[in-house]
Order: structure tokens, then C-alpha cells, then sequence
């Protein structure tokens, strides 16, 4: 198995290698604000529901952009929209701890949101057009591997850097403002390596009718979204308040907070390095299916334990399996996908992504105000929705499995 993994890593193209040195670089850059904006909008005194809108911020211009995305990446060369996705995120970054107000600090996070699901849009896409069929599994777990594991780097580092900071210098507020500025510089870096990928033509050819085309696989958009809609809010409703979790219920400071995402990416990292290999052994859906279950078990030991140890072990663990499921999903979803219509499904599912995190935030912060900070309701909730979720993956895309659908 191991051999078969190694064969597949040697047929990676050079152009998806590059994709991967830039994809590093943003996912170094995402780490920072994914892990620090939240304390930092505590320290100036935020309520958890203000916290949850401007963290859904990011989710609007994911839904504003995603379709329009879509269509500009189907006529257009991929690297250069790529880089300017990468210096507009770069910008944003840079900009959004100096803002005098949380409406400017949400106005910053949809520009933000614009820029990133721009790239994210392009990203399955181009990596089917530079693979093939057999190195394909193991290039989409290593693509999410390579983003969680400048994730790891990021997140580890930035919680470091303001304590440091906040030791010598600088209050702890001054020192979480400071690191998330700083990483902005990654994002700039990005856009130079994405443009030596090497693409002379736009991904769709200009005589292919795509009107026609969508129209014609509207049924198969739908199958997709479904799920990864109701998983979205799942995740929307607890993810953004895992920090202040650990904050609130055992005290943890910021660079403790840093380095449990950083040791929450790492472990994702191995998910996704894997997942070829469960794909190798089951099919696409159960694939998707068992990991998206087995992660309920931890959730619930999060929503109840009062343990340290144990809550992190769980938080770990639980990370680790539910985002093995991601690069399975893609690869799934550009195989049944003809020409013409990658671009939109990634897209749509971008979109029901983005509504499910403009929802989910939303409602968890309100759900805390509302509970007096029980993070029991919040888990349990998202417990409910995953469920939901397992069950509308099975119903919908089961049909669409290469390996099922042939028994």
C-alpha cells in the first residue's frame, strides 16, 4: 500500500508542485487570524455573538464571489486570478486588526472571504487538469495536507510570537494585533509562486455552451451541495468558538490556544495524507461517511468533560477525522463532473459552504449569549447536524460512486 502511495507521489506534474509551495505559503498565512482574531476581538471587549458575525464575515464574500468565480476561472488563466486572490487576502490581513470598528472589521473579512474563495474555487480544477486518474487520490490528500501543514507552522508560531511580544514589548492586545497583521506578508509571497504555474489556456474551451451544459446537470449540483450544507453549519455553529472554549473551561492563554490548532493540523495533515488509502480500501461514500461518524463520539466528549487531557485528546482526534473527508469529497466530485460544470460545482458547493458559516456562527454566538456559555448545547447541536449530514451522503451521492453504483 505504502509503495502504491510512494508511485502515485512520483507522477505529481510540476505544475502541482508549484500549486503546492504557494498553497503552503496561504495556509501559513490562513493559520494566524483562523487561531488568534477571536482573542483578539475579546480583548476589546466583543460579545460572543458579535465575535460569531464578524468571523462569519469571511462567509459572505465566499457566497458573494463563488458563482462569479466559477465563471471567470472557466475563460480565464487560472495562475494569474490565483495571484490576485493572493495579494487581495494579503491586503486584507494586513489592514484588519487597525480598523476602528466591527464594522469595519466585517466589511475587511468579506473582502477577505472574496479573495479566498476566489482561490479555493480554482483550486480541485486545476489540480484535475495536471493529474491523472491514479496519482489523482493521493495529489488531492496532499494538497489539503500541505495548506494544514503550514497550518501547523502558523498556528504554533503566531500564539508563540504574541508571547513573546506581550513579554517584552507590548500588551497582549497590542501583540494579537501586531501577529495578525504580520500575516499579510505570506499571501504577497504566494502570488510570485503561482505565477510560474504554467497554463496556456483557459480551462473551457469558448464553443462549449456551459448555459446548456449546467442546465443539463442541474440534478447532479444538487446532490453535492446537500450535504456539504448541512455538515457546513455543523461545523459553522461550534469550529470559530473552540478557542474561547479552551479559554473559558480551563483558562488557556493564547500561545496554549496556538498550540493546540497547530497540534490540531498536524494531526489533520496525517487525515488527509491517508485518505487515499482508505479510499484504496472502501469506497468514496463510506469513505466520507465513517470518518464524518466516528468524529461524534469526541465531539460529545468535548461538549461533557471537564478534563483537561481528555478534552484536548478529543479536540485532537476529532479535527484529525472530520477533515480527512475533504480531499475524498473533491476527488469524487471532479470525477462525475463533465466539462464545463467543475468549476460551478466547486463553486456551489463553495456557496453552500459560505451560507452554512454565515448561518453557523451566527447561530452559535447567539446560542452561548443566550445559554450562558454552554458549550454542552453547542456541541450537542452540531452532533445533530452531522448525523444529518452522514445521512444525506448516503442518500444522495451513493448513486454517484463509481464503485457502488457498479455492485
Amino acid at each position: 500500500m505504502w509503495k502504491l502511495y510512494r508511485q502515485d507521489l512520483q507522477r505529481i506534474q510540476p505544475a502541482a508542485w508549484t500549486f503546492l509551495a504557494g498553497s503552503a505559503l496561504m495556509g501559513g498565512a490562513q493559520a494566524v487570524p483562523w487561531t488568534l482574531l477571536q482573542l483578539y476581538l475579546d480583548r476589546l471587549g466583543f460579545s460572543k455573538a458579535e465575535i460569531g458575525g464578524v468571523q462569519s464575515a469571511e462567509a459572505w464574500g465566499q457566497v458573494l464571489v463563488a458563482m462569479p468565480a466559477a465563471f471567470l476561472l472557466m475563460r480565464r488563466r487560472t495562475p494569474p486570478l490565483l495571484a490576485l486572490a493572493s495579494v487581495a487576502a494579503g491586503v486584507g490581513y494586513a489592514v484588519l486588526p487597525w480598523l476602528p470598528s466591527a464594522a469595519w472589521m466585517w466589511g475587511a473579512k468579506v473582502f477577505i472571504g472574496c479573495a479566498w474563495w476566489l482561490h479555493y474555487v480554482a483550486i480541485a480544477p486545476l489540480l484535475y487538469r495536471h493529474s491523472t486518474s491514479s496519482e489523482r487520490p493521493a495529489l488531492f490528500g496532499l494538497s489539503d495536507a500541505v495548506h494544514t501543514g503550514a497550518m501547523v507552522l502558523g498556528c504554533w508560531g503566531s500564539g508563540r510570537i504574541v508571547e513573546a511580544l506581550a513579554q517584552r514589548w507590548m500588551s497582549e492586545t497590542d501583540a494579537l494585533a501586531t501577529v495578525l497583521s504580520w500575516s499579510g506578508v505570506l499571501p504577497l509571497v504566494a502570488a510570485f509562486v503561482f505565477l510560474r504555474i504554467r497554463e496556456s489556456e483557459p480551462p473551457v474551451a469558448p464553443t462549449l455552451n456551459v448555459r446548456a451544459t449546467l442546465a443539463k446537470h442541474k440534478g447532479l449540483f444538487v446532490r453535492f451541495v446537500v450535504p456539504f450544507w448541512i455538515s457546513g453549519v455543523g461545523a459553522g455553529l461550534c469550529i470559530p468558538f473552540l478557542g474561547l472554549y479552551f479559554q473559558d473551561r480551563f483558562g488557556a492563554s493564547p500561545d496554549t490556544v496556538g498550540e493546540l490548532y497547530a497540534s490540531w493540523q498536524a494531526l489533520a495533515t496525517l487525515g488527509f495524507l491517508l485518505s487515499p488509502i482508505l479510499v484504496r480500501r472502501a469506497s468514496f461514500v463510506w469513505s466520507i461517511v465513517i470518518v464524518q461518524l466516528l468524529s461524534i463520539p469526541f465531539f460529545l466528549v468535548l461538549a461533557f468533560t471537564h478534563d483537561y487531557p481528555v478534552a484536548v485528546g478529543a479536540f485532537l482526534l476529532r479535527g484529525a477525522l472530520m477533515n480527512a473527508s475533504g480531499p475524498i469529497v473533491k476527488n469524487l466530485m471532479m470525477d462525475v463532473s463533465p466539462d464545463g460544470t467543475r468549476e460551478v460545482q466547486v463553486a456551489l458547493n463553495s456557496t453552500a459552504w459560505g451560507a452554512a458559516w454565515v448561518v453557523g456562527p451566527w447561530l452559535g454566538g447567539h446560542l452561548l449569549d443566550w445559554t450562558g456559555n454552554s458549550y454542552e448545547a453547542l456541541m450537542l447541536s452540531t452532533v445533530v447536524l452531522y448525523v444529518l449530514s452522514s445521512l444525506a451522503t448516503i442518500w444522495l451521492l451513493r448513486p454517484l460512486d463509481p464503485r457502488l453504483s457498479a455492485a
